[in-house]
């Protein structure tokens, strides 16, 4: 009965074929919010990095607890949290956008913060202490020595952070966020079409992942010390 059912089933590629203007603006808005929210998931993972390193109890502790709760809440509930608990807690209203950017640098903040620390650990102490000895204060030490070298490490791992980070996104949608898994589903409940509209979806995503991880190497070609 299943394999006659599928062998009669009537395919309705011209639906998606009516809707891709906004698969492409679906796929662009995850795009962009991903790209915004790993960018500020990097200021604010580099910051708590900076804090880990520091040497001071004060600093290191609370840093290393905002890696463990970041990296230990599922982004989906960490989002279903920003967007309704907060507001329902303390009154505090967020966009469906502004609940997904948010949710998304914290998330990304435990991971990218955990790259750069390896990457500033794994600058030889010789460095340093040459650095220290041409007279070079501790913020020129940072900017002109540990972090150039850092982040020629840390590129292929905040690339992998990066996909992770757009992957995640596209859950938004449960919150009213009109993305391009928000238009499969509407096209699905409308017309029965989960097959064509999914299949598109997953089609279109993984050519943006193939043109990421492309950029990544290229990236890190780029930065590569000869």
């Amino acid at each position: 009965m299943p394999t006659d059912l599928f062998l009669f089933t009537v395919w309705r590629w011209d639906i998606i074929a009516d809707n891709w203007k906004g698969f492409l603006s679906g796929a662009w808005l995850d795009v962009w919010i991903a790209t915004v929210g790993f960018a500020l998931a990097c200021g604010l993972g580099l910051l708590i990095a900076m804090m880990r390193v520091s040497g001071v109890r004060a600093l290191s502790w609370p840093a290393y607890a905002w890696i463990q709760v970041a990296r230990g809440i599922p982004f989906y509930v960490l989002m279903i949290w920003v967007y309704f608990g907060v507001a329902f807690a303390a009154g505090v209203l967020f966009t469906a956008n502004q609940a997904v950017l948010i949710s998304l640098t914290i998330t990304g903040s435990g991971y990218t913060a955990e790259i750069f620390r390896s990457g500033i650990q794994a600058i030889g102490a010789g460095q340093i202490e040459a650095a220290e000895s041409l007279g070079l204060g501790r913020l020129q030490m940072y900017r002109d020595v540990i972090l150039p070298q850092a982040l020629r490490i840390a590129i292929p791992p905040l690339g992998n952070t990066y996909i992770g980070l757009f992957k995640a996104a596209t859950v938004m949608s449960v919150i009213g966020v009109t993305d391009i898994v928000f238009l499969a589903t509407d096209i699905t409940v409308t017309y029965f079409t989960p097959f064509e509209a999914y299949l598109t979806v997953a089609g279109i995503l993984v050519v943006i992942v193939f043109f990421m991880s492309a950029a990544v190497s290229f990236a890190e070609r780029l930065v590569k010390m000869p």
